[in-house]
């Protein structure tokens, strides 16, 4: 539920303050952001069953390794739809007949918010390592405050600063980016 108040609050938001186009061009990017975090979510949830089962087994090797290679795998994938989705996001949208007259604004929340996958990837892989770990109440809190933080960030970048569906998107990566390095800096003191 707190994972999809980023979604609902920038719909919320984008729809009171920005009217019917801004929304339909957040809109038409949701399928394909959707796409690109469930597949983070999907890497995440299998990195945190491998590490569960070494963390429960007591392979202390093997869990370091598996720490590792999934922090590895997850970085790479992040870092490469981070870097291809920002010059691909117009040319993804035209082939999805998203119109002309809200492609600007589809184009720009797009490239923000897949250009942001690399955080949404981290966040959700130290998540899933936490809770492999034993630990879901540390993950809880922080998506609590991050998505609390966005309802705040989205209203103030698009009322306070007159931004526009690039406000909502830049809130939303920061503030997933200042909760990902916060969960790090936990995870590795620890």
């Amino acid at each position: 539920l707190l994972q999809q108040t980023y979604n609902i609050v920038d719909t919320m938001v984008v729809g009171r303050y920005l009217g019917d186009d801004a929304l339909a061009a957040v809109g038409a990017t949701g399928s394909i952001t959707y796409l690109f975090y469930t597949l983070c979510i999907g890497l995440s949830v299998g990195a945190g069953i491998i590490v569960a089962q070494y963390f429960g087994a007591g392979k202390k090797k093997a869990l370091r390794s598996a720490v590792f290679n999934s922090a590895l795998v997850t970085a790479i994938f992040g870092i490469v739809i981070s870097l291809l989705s920002v010059p691909a996001a117009r040319p993804i949208l035209e082939l999805l007949k998203v119109p002309d007259k809200l492609i600007g604004d589809s184009v720009a929340y797009m490239q923000i918010a897949c250009g942001g996958t690399i955080a949404v990837a981290a966040y959700n892989w130290i998540n899933a390592i936490m809770r492999a770990l034993g630990d879901s109440k540390t993950p809880f809190i922080f998506l609590a405050i991050s998505s609390t933080a966005n309802i705040f960030m989205d209203i103030w970048f698009v009322v306070g600063f007159g931004m526009k569906v690039d406000g909502v998107a830049w809130a939303t990566f920061i503030c997933q980016g200042i909760s990902c390095i916060l969960a790090m800096i936990v995870v590795f003191k620890r």
